[in-house]
Parts: structure tokens; sequence; C-alpha cells
């Protein structure tokens, strides 16, 4: 993809302002981590790779502010970084306004399958069920006292993805 068109690309699907500075907050509430770190989990959970030139600022003004500081690293020249307690309140706030966030990813998640997918409507406003039920659900699924109601819902969704694979294997074959 040539430059301008990368460019293009990029802004006409960015990543909802605010963002960043949420995904950094909530990484970090579970484990220190380093820069190059804290992108690896964003682009495994997302598929998108924040570049140094987004990370390394924001973690030098998270911890200018005091939201997070250097801590010791076994590996040498690695600064990993944790959230002290002004970044744990943070990071509550930013929970306040999570809902946000979810909408900006729901506008953007429901632009690309309706016109970049060309995803028939019925078949649109089924998948749109789905997912919004999983999320809706999904905070709940969390503990040891529901992990049989949360392997459940992985067996519901495992199930359904196997069925429709099958359904585009036997698509495919049509096709041959």
């Amino acid at each position: 993809m040539r430059g301008h068109q990368r460019t293009w690309t990029r802004r006409l699907v960015g990543i909802p302002k605010g963002f960043l500075p949420y995904a950094v907050l909530r990484i970090l509430s579970r484990s220190p981590m380093s820069g190059s770190e804290i992108m690896d989990v964003v682009e495994e959970r997302t598929g998108w790779r924040p570049s140094p030139g987004s990370i390394y600022p924001l973690l030098a003004r998270f911890r200018e502010k005091g939201v997070i500081e250097e801590v010791e690293s076994e590996e040498a020249g690695l600064k990993r970084f944790a959230l002290t307690e002004k970044g744990k309140e943070l990071l509550k706030e930013y929970e306040k306004r999570r809902e946000v966030f979810r909408r900006k990813f729901y506008s953007i998640r429901r632009m690309w399958l309706k016109i970049y997918r060309e995803m028939d409507d019925e078949l649109y406003q089924a998948h749109l069920r789905l997912f919004e039920a999983l999320e809706k659900i999904a905070p709940s699924l969390r503990g040891e006292e529901v992990k049989d109601e949360a392997a459940r819902v992985r067996s519901i969704l495992l199930k359904a993805a196997e069925e429709i694979e099958e359904v585009r294997s036997r698509l495919e074959k049509k096709r041959e």
C-alpha cells in the first residue's frame, strides 16, 4: 500500500480518541510492562499496533503526572512501568466512561459490517444481537464462582463458529 493510501486508510478507520490512554491503564493494571510489551498486548487484542511515537510520549506524560512509576526489571535496560494509586484512581474514572468507548467501537463495527462487508441486513441484525448479548454478559463471566456459566457461553460460541465454518466450507466447495 502506498504512503498516501496508508495515511488515508488510517484516518478513515482510526482508533477512537481516548482509547490508547485507557488501554494502557487497563494493561498496566494487570502487571508491570515496558512500552514494547504494551504495544504487543494492544496489537494482540485489537489487531492494531500503536506506534512508539504514541506509546512512549503517553508513558512519559503518565510518569510526569504520577500515574505510573518505573519498577525494577530483571532484564537489563528494560524499563517496566506499574500503576500508582493515582493511576488506579484515573483508571476508575476511565471505567466510568467506558460506555462512551463502547458506543464508538459499536459505530465503527457497524460501519465496517454494513458497508465494507456488504452483509445482508437480516444477517447483520443476527450478528449484532449475538455480539451485544456477549458484550453484556462478558463482564459477569469473570471469576471462579461463574466458571461453569463462562464455560457454557464459550461452548455455545465455539459450536456456533464451527457450524458457520461448515457452511462456509460447503459454499466454497460449491464454487469449485
